[in-house]
């Protein structure tokens, strides 16, 4: 299954000793990249995370957000009691500043960072782990399903890419028999009419024609291009993250393309190239958007 590397996934769990939340989303990196944001005192949990996430995903930029509310009585309000009166005294002094009373909520004051903090007396990591790992584990198979469910609309739409270019190759394929006669009969015009005013030998005339017949013949080229599309499609058939190997075989198929467009000379023909590297680089965006 072609997973895309944006995504993204929650869940929350609640009960009497409180509510957990994890949310998962991602954009495109070529390697894996996760950023955690943790709730204060669960620095301990983050190589746990990592290892679960890192276990399920191979590429792109994940930030997690991991929220845990402890329902427990055995916790401690701590109020910064030197900073509270600082803000209250300096709200007395701009009301007297202006003349005229300023509005002071208590909620708003304790709201402020360093103002006050919930603090847990005792916290068991291994019994917060256990209620934190099934609601990851949950969030990260609905962040995997959307990354999925994108990757099956990018795999539609590189195989119908895929079909676009062998037709476009079966076209060029059949106009190079019309461009081979066309350019070996004004090639021997050309050549003919030099040698008969420098006096060349008949036989060195053939010899100078085959090499540069030799020299347009596209059909190994062709022959490559069918075959990266044929490792293309088993590409995209694939269960394992595919976006690296889809980045080499796009090169593949581009270098051919360059080669193809060098050697054919024919208007026609070379509007079709273009059209096929047009192809492989919309190609080549949405394979940057793969796992």
């Amino acid at each position: 299954m072609i997973s895309s590397l944006t995504g993204f996934g929650r869940a929350t769990f609640t009960d009497e000793a409180g509510r957990i939340s994890v949310e998962l989303k991602s954009v495109n990196n070529r390697f894996l990249q996760i950023d955690l944001h943790l709730p204060y005192g669960f620095n301990w949990v983050d190589g746990l995370v990592r290892k679960q996430v890192s276990n399920k995903i191979s590429r792109g930029k994940v930030y997690l957000h991991l929220e845990a509310v402890d329902y427990n009585p055995n916790q401690d309000v701590i109020i910064n009691k030197p900073l509270l009166k600082k803000l209250v005294s300096l709200n007395e002094e701009l009301s007297a500043d202006i003349g005229k009373e300023l509005p002071l909520q208590l909620d708003g004051l304790l709201s402020l960072p360093g103002v006050m903090k919930v603090d847990a007396k005792v916290i068991d990591n291994d019994q917060m782990w256990k209620r934190i790992e099934p609601v990851l584990n949950e969030a990260l198979d609905h962040f995997i399903a959307s990354r999925e469910r994108e990757g099956s609309n990018l795999a539609e739409d590189l195989k119908q890419r895929s079909e676009t270019l062998t037709r476009t190759i079966d076209e060029i394929e059949s106009r190079i028999p019309e461009f081979r006669n066309h350019f070996i009969e004004k090639f021997t015009e050309r050549i003919n009419e030099l040698a008969n005013k420098a006096g060349v030998e008949e036989s060195r005339l053939n010899t100078e024609i085959a090499i540069w017949v030799d020299k347009t013949d596209v059909s190994e080229e062709i022959t490559r291009l069918r075959s990266h599309l044929k490792e293309f499609a088993n590409i995209l058939d694939s269960d394992k993250p595919i976006g690296r190997r889809l980045d080499f075989l796009v090169q593949e198929l581009n270098r051919e393309a360059n080669t193809l467009s060098s050697k054919i000379s024919d208007v026609a023909v070379s509007q079709l190239i273009i059209d096929i590297k047009c192809e492989i680089e919309k190609i080549r965006e949405q394979a940057q958007n793969i796992e």
